[in-house]
């Protein structure tokens, strides 16, 4: 008898089963209160910890009170260190003093659309790119000096999350974009007015590659946000947890988020992620610590997705090698001089080789971003070098990256093993016999890797 297949009304979809799938959702998600405590863009109305950070930031600031502003603070340090949510939470208490923007470049990935963009959260049109970016400068700076006369103040507040974005364009010139900034600082303050530009990133704005005229202008005003220990997460999610859950989130849970966090290196807004997705997984029910364990396993690969998919060429051509390289040596450490070689080999052949500075960059880059962590070893006389290594297993990335790419790399893995074990069954033949068969084994041998490219 032949298997009667299901009913097309089966897969129809009805008023009525709207309304139960949407009873199902709510009755899964009804551990929340208020999901929004749990979002890492979410500005609280207060920040636990960071006075240290939060009085250096506010120093600089209100210096106009002295007549000076310092033009460029470089706020940096680890993701979810809390730079952002303290530079934001100041801004918001410095109202009758300044006018202020939040602007976050990694939205563009040119220096002219960084430009842009900036003009374009302060309220003005985007010129088409012919126009050129002095003229963006031009509107930047019209918009800013309204501003301030609307407001009656003499000071405003441009800050720049994740500028390192502007560094990815090196035909845009990101030295000339900052020293721009810097030469529009100066000609508001020949008018009275001050601009002060504070810059976010994981990195200090003084480690990256920029012209002698624009680090003397620049200063060395830097605040660096070390990352949160266990205690600090601790404090935090607590805090927004009673905020966000309807139900009590056991402390065996918080400690174990907050430990999880602590070893991703004091990343708060990962804690928070954990809460959120252990809390959507649980159907209702008490959140457990499996449940964070099955929230950390759909983060991670969520996190790589995004990561890869938000990356440029290059940068994925040196995750790549990074995953072919930890699988067919079977070391998780390669150098950095192998993730060169092994990107020479995989870049398409239609596309130009970054130099190997520019390949240095990009690594430390990609680190930044979390899917990779770096270490430093001697060479003995060959100097010091750096080595890289995932921080996930290559069998989570690859796929990713390319599933065709990675499937070849595996098959391919496979076949160079096979090869090996050959070539050790017939050393070991050899041995034993070692007048007779040598030549046809070591023939078959030589065939082998031919055929499967050794």
């Amino acid at each position: 008898m032949s298997t009667v297949p299901s009913s097309s009304h089966d897969a129809e979809l009805t008023q009525e089963k709207i309304r139960a799938i949407r009873r199902k959702i709510e009755r899964r998600n009804s551990v929340f209160s208020d999901k929004r405590f749990l979002d890492s863009l979410f500005l609280p109305s207060s920040v636990i910890g960071r006075e240290k950070q939060t009085e250096s930031i506010l120093e600089f600031v209100m210096s106009v009170r002295d007549g000076l502003v310092v033009p460029f603070v470089s706020v940096y340090g680890r993701s979810g260190s809390g730079k952002s949510t303290v530079v934001k939470f100041v801004c918001q208490n410095l109202s009758d003093l300044a006018e202020y923007t939040f602007v976050n470049l990694r939205k563009s990935r040119t220096v002219f659309g960084c430009a842009s963009l900036i003009l374009s959260e302060l309220g003005g049109e985007t010129p088409h790119q012919g126009a050129g970016i002095n003229r963006v400068i031009e509107g930047i700076e019209k918009k800013i000096t309204t501003a301030l006369d609307l407001s009656k103040k003499n000071l405003f507040v441009l800050v720049l999350d994740e500028y390192d974005a502007i560094f990815s364009d090196s035909r845009g010139k990101p030295s000339d974009f900052v020293y721009k900034l810097l030469t529009l600082e100066e000609e508001m303050r020949e008018r009275g007015l001050f601009l002060c530009v504070i810059g976010i990133s994981n990195n200090a704005l003084s480690q990256y590659e920029l012209d002698d005229r624009v680090k003397s202008r620049m200063g060395s005003s830097e605040v660096f946000f070390e990352p949160y220990s266990k205690d600090d997460v601790l404090g935090i999610i607590s805090d927004r947890a009673k905020k966000a859950f309807a139900v009590k989130i056991e402390k065996e849970v918080l400690e174990y988020c907050a430990t999880l966090s602590s070893d991703d290196h004091g990343d708060a807004r990962r804690a928070l992620d954990l809460l959120r997705v252990a809390g959507e997984m649980c159907d209702g029910k008490k959140i457990t610590v499996q449940n964070i364990d099955s929230a950390q396993q759909k983060i991670t690969k969520d996190r790589i997705s995004i990561i890869v998919s938000s990356s440029s060429y290059h940068s994925r051509v040196l995750i790549a090698a990074i995953c072919s390289n930890a699988l067919s040596s079977g070391h998780p450490w390669t150098s950095t001089s192998e993730i060169h070689k092994k990107y020479l080999k995989t870049i398409s052949s239609d596309k130009k080789p970054l130099s190997y500075r520019r390949i240095v960059d990009l690594l430390v880059e990609i680190e930044n971003s979390g899917l990779v962590e770096s270490r430093t070893i001697s060479r003995g006389r060959y100097g010091y070098g750096n080595e890289y290594k995932l921080r996930t297993s290559p069998d989570l990335i690859g796929p990713i990256v390319s599933e065709e790419w990675w499937n070849s790399q595996v098959d391919l893995k496979v076949r160079r093993d096979a090869v090996e074990d050959l070539k050790k069954q017939i050393e070991t033949r050899s041995k034993n016999n070692p007048f007779r068969s040598v030549y046809k084994n070591m023939m078959k041998a030589d065939a082998l890797m031919k055929k499967y490219g050794k």
